[in-house]
């Protein structure tokens, strides 16, 4: 029970935001407009979705 209440509060520091932390995107960066930065947002995400989904089929290929 300890070590259930200790991942609890582990779970509260990481994922609670702080005052530093839980500011907007477009607070941190100066000279970018909000289209910019959902531009950078989506092609990062395509390249991450392009590598995780050629790593899984592989690793899929290799056990299935």
């Amino acid at each position: 029970m300890i070590r259930l209440f200790h991942i609890f509060i582990s779970f509260l520091f990481i994922f609670l935001p702080f005052s530093v932390n839980a500011r907007c995107a477009i607070c941190y960066t100066q000279g970018l407009s909000g289209a910019s930065i959902a531009i950078i947002v989506i092609v990062l995400s395509a390249i991450f979705l392009f590598i995780a989904n050629k790593f899984l089929r592989k690793l899929l290929d290799k056990y299935i």
